[in-house]
């Protein structure tokens, strides 16, 4: 509880609430009309946690289907339940005037364009989350708050905003869904050639990993795939920055974090696991899963730490259009919330999607866990070294795949990239 009413989001949420209720009390003069009063206090205490059921339905509904389109689809009955909801409140406590929300559509008008304008302003909130702008958490709350003053101001009947609140919310509409339909009939109708890219954790690379680029490759008629992990996830760099989150232990070449006492009651910091191998791990095992494949004639294995701390993928995507110049850019990406995110990234800077909804068994985290046979003989041969319990020491040398590795710090550097670093 305590933790609750410390939140920066229940804080945040109850000025909203507060700014809904003068924003109808004011012009209407209703300060003591008790559906005002409740509908205000709803929306300040369960605003946070509208936030998260949003997202984790959109999560789900692309994780089954795969379609960007029928998550925002799903995204948007829900908040149209939810905003139908307030309107009905609001009407019913004769605060808002039937009358009033002829020009918008009536209620259901009023509503549909309400959750409009609140899928696009959130999609532009989050592209500025993307490019550290913010933070996914904050910015999401922030659009939704924004959202409920404008409807609220909207619904009263001033012509003014109401014109600007239905070209509002036309348009948003159009960013924050519609536009995810024009991206989703893309990745059917890409054209066949080029190069593509394929972003994500890779923690660990697993076999299944493999066996979707070389689909990739095959049903795109790709000349060469780049791939690119994360560094470390721009959203946990943020945190650690703030000290929300730190590194509680190191553990088989994996930092595991933990949350501290400045962490927000309503922030999943984990979303893919709280358990992250060292890049430099990560890109080890990799290219030992491309060459045990036998992708290296088709697969680079890119690792850009400059580039990304900059500009995170949009400097991966930039990377790769300048080698690749008047070549389409194919972007593989799973339906997992880690594909969730990257396809947003891809769609903003017009790249050809193409999508792969899991079915198997196989999984990332379940690796971490000990779970064995799901990745290739050279990647599993680097874990079993990675193990605290296995007997080695900083400065060991180790060869895979003919290529050779130093250990020290719990990470795997290739030896010739110490040799560089020495020799400046």
């Amino acid at each position: 509880m305590i933790g609750y009413l410390k939140s920066f989001y229940t804080k945040l949420a109850t000025i909203m609430g507060c700014v809904m209720y003068i924003s109808y009390a004011l012009p209407t003069n209703q300060w003591s009309n008790l559906f005002l009063i409740g509908i205000s206090v709803f929306v300040a205490a369960f605003l946070p946690f509208f936030t998260k059921i949003s997202e984790s339905l959109e999560r789900r509904a692309v994780l089954i289907t795969g379609s960007i389109f029928l998550g925002k689809v799903i995204r948007f009955v829900w908040q149209f339940a939810f905003n139908l909801f307030a309107v009905y409140m609001v009407v019913w406590g004769d605060i808002v005037k039937v009358e009033n929300l002829v020009r918008v559509g009536g209620i259901l008008g009023a509503v549909a364009l309400t959750s409009f304008a609140s899928q696009g302003l959130q999609y532009l909130m989050l592209a500025l989350a993307n490019r550290d702008i913010g933070n996914r958490y904050l910015n999401i709350t922030l659009a939704l708050s924004i959202n409920v003053c404008l409807s609220a101001i909207a619904s009263l009947g001033y012509v003014v905003v109401q014109t600007v609140f239905i070209v509002m919310g036309i348009a948003l509409g159009f960013i924050g869904a519609f536009y995810s339909l024009v991206t989703d009939i893309k990745g059917l109708i890409a054209p066949k050639g080029g190069v593509g890219i394929f972003f994500g954790t890779f923690n660990p690379a697993h076999t299944t990993h493999m066996a979707i680029l070389k689909k990739f490759i095959e049903k795109r008629k790709l000349e060469k795939v780049y791939v690119h992990s994360t560094v470390v996830p721009k959203l946990h760099q943020l945190f650690l920055n703030e000290g929300v989150i730190e590194i509680s232990e190191m553990k088989d070449g994996m930092r595991i974090y933990g949350k501290t006492e400045k962490a927000d009651f309503h922030i999943n910091y984990f979303p893919t696991g709280n358990a992250f191998f060292e890049i430099e791990n990560r890109v080890a095992m990799l290219k030992a899963a491309v060459e045990d494949a036998g992708l290296t004639n088709k697969v680079e294995v890119l690792y850009l730490p400059e580039i990304y701390a900059s500009k995170g993928f949009y400097g991966i995507i930039s990377y790769v259009r300048q080698l690749n110049p008047h070549k389409h850019i194919h972007a593989l990406h799973g339906s997992d919330y880690g594909g969730l995110l990257v396809r947003t990234i891809y769609d903003e800077t017009f790249l050809w999607p193409y999508t792969i909804v899991r079915k198997d068994k196989v999984s990332a985290t379940a690796i971490r866990n000990g779970e064995k046979g799901m990745t290739s003989p050279t990647v599993t041969h680097i874990l079993d070294v990675l193990k605290d319990s296995y007997p080695k020491k900083d400065g060991d040398i180790f060869d895979f795949n003919g290529r050779q590795y130093i250990y020290r710090n719990s990470r795997l550097s290739p030896t010739e990239t110490v040799k560089e670093t020495v020799n400046v």
